[in-house]
């Protein structure tokens, strides 16, 4: 049976799970959502009475002030995000299921890893709003788990008629709560996956394949030498082979040293369609040899010959694929005009007047990285700027980096088995990445996540505090307004790029 048909038949069999609950009306089992949410009393005493301690009143001070902090910054990258996506081509627009943070959907998630980062990310949240509760003297109504055909967290429920009668300080201590403990367990998970990673020991030599279109070179190999010239990921750009020529390989694959055969040179892995390239019939996997009877050895070759072209000039290229030679004669477009028709976001003034053909290529269909940098990269992310650092850490899953590629871990030396290691570095990072975007998440200016209603118990405490007249009307309409803009803000990341 299709794996896809088993899953809508797995998904149908829950909605009717939840269907007959519903129906049935039990106390400890009720539907939330598409979710289940099984409650019991049985815990409440503790968390009741470890919220009594003194800490969780300093603490929930502290939660108000990270969560306003966070609310600024999340509003300012959701600014920026909807800048960024102006100009934008259809093709590069983000897809609506990467803003779902859910393991199975989310393609970016993965699946084990994410489930158990979400258990711990619920669990803290929801039991940092139980400790503050306590702490504030609001009853726990019930506490329990919460079920998406498997668990996905936990809940405290306070009591909620008493939360809303309580002063504004501590209701908003209550909701600061669950977003500022993800945030805090974030950053604490991140120290961790950091440090782990940095008891990480690199090779001393070799280029490390990232990608490979090369049926001889596979991802994850470390390659030594090209025909006997040792080589770096970035000595590779410069290597002076003539192209076309079988040429032995030295390389390391799964611990092993080995050495096998592939052409030299720069091969077309994409043609772009409207391009002059596209229109002379140039075809992915063409090995280019020389343009205009110019040996073209590898990238810098290349990069140097094209930046002394201008648009409008005829070039001869030689290329070869299975042993045959082709030609083509072909007349440059500009650089600008094309790049304003099809890619207007990544133009440049640079472009105006320069000759344009349209293919990518890389040397033996393959990409290289420096096996150093990347575990360089991930112990010390900061070492380029603050800013940079985070957005580096929070795109790894996006860049292929976690969890760490199974290909490349046997490249590194761990401080012990690397069967425990990676897995335990893989989830010390998931746990941090699903904290850190729930905890952003809440602490949006979004009614009804936990950020809404502490800036709108903000704003009518500032306004009352002003005798200002009506001051929870003026906070309830301020909060809506905000809510809408935050959720305009986020949908306009998906829709511009698809409408304009």
């Amino acid at each position: 049976m299709p794996w896809l048909t088993i899953i809508l038949l797995i998904f149908l069999f829950w909605f009717l799970i939840i269907l007959y609950v519903s129906k049935k009306k039990y106390r400890i089992i009720r539907p939330y959502g598409p979710a289940l949410m099984i409650s019991t009393t049985r815990g409440k005493d503790y968390i009741e009475k470890w919220g009594k301690k003194s800490f969780w009143s300093k603490y929930g001070l502290f939660s108000i002030v990270l969560t306003l902090i966070f609310m600024v910054l999340t509003m300012a990258l959701l600014f920026w995000e909807a800048i960024l996506v102006i100009g934008l081509p259809k093709s590069l627009a983000p897809s609506p299921l990467a803003a779902i943070g859910l393991p199975g959907i989310n393609p970016f998630i993965p699946i084990t890893y994410g489930i158990v980062a979400i258990i711990v990310a619920v669990v803290l949240h929801e039991l940092s709003h139980g400790l503050q509760s306590a702490n504030n003297d609001i009853n726990i109504k019930s506490m329990g788990v919460l079920l998406f055909i498997v668990p996905i967290g936990a809940f405290v429920e306070p009591d909620e008629e008493k939360l809303a009668k309580s002063k504004r300080k501590i209701r908003m201590k209550v909701f600061s709560a669950g977003p500022s403990t993800n945030i805090v367990v974030s950053f604490v998970f991140l120290v961790l996956f950091i440090l782990m990673v940095s008891l990480v020991s690199s090779p001393s030599n070799g280029a490390l394949v990232t990608y490979s279109g090369n049926q001889s070179i596979k991802a994850g190999d470390l390659l030594l030498s090209i025909d006997g010239i040792n080589v770096t990921s970035s000595s590779i750009n410069y290597i002076n082979i003539d192209p076309g020529k079988l040429v032995p390989l030295n390389l390391i694959r799964d611990s092993s040293i080995k050495q096998v055969y592939s052409i030299s040179g720069l091969w077309v892995n994409n043609v772009l369609q409207g391009s002059p390239a596209y229109s002379a019939g140039i075809k992915d996997g063409e090995v280019l040899i020389s343009i205009n009877n110019i040996l073209i050895r590898n990238y810098s070759y290349f990069n140097s010959f094209m930046e002394n072209t201008t648009a409008g000039e005829n070039i001869f290229l030689h290329f070869i694929f299975n042993g045959k030679d082709l030609y083509y004669n072909v007349t440059l477009i500009d650089k600008y005009k094309f790049y304003e028709n099809y890619y207007p976001n990544y133009n440049s003034p640079s472009y105006k007047g320069k000759g344009f053909l349209g293919v990518s290529m890389a040397y033996m269909n393959s990409t290289f990285s420096d096996p150093k940098g990347i575990i360089s990269m991930l112990s010390n992310p900061f070492s380029g700027g603050i800013l940079q650092g985070f957005i580096f850490i929070i795109t790894l899953p996006f860049i292929g980096l976690s969890p760490f590629p199974s290909y490349f871990q046997s490249v590194y030396l761990t401080p012990f088995s690397p069967i425990l290691f990676w897995p335990i570095a893989n989830i010390f990072y998931w746990i941090f990445w699903i904290n850190l975007m729930l905890g952003l998440t809440n602490a949006l200016p979004l009614l009804p996540l936990d950020g809404g209603y502490v800036l709108k118990d903000m704003i009518s405490g500032l306004l009352e505090r002003y005798k200002v007249m009506k001051n929870e009307s003026i906070a309830n309409g301020v909060s809506i307004a905000l809510s809408l803009l935050v959720l305009f803000l986020i949908l306009w990341q998906f829709i511009y790029p698809r409408i304009f």
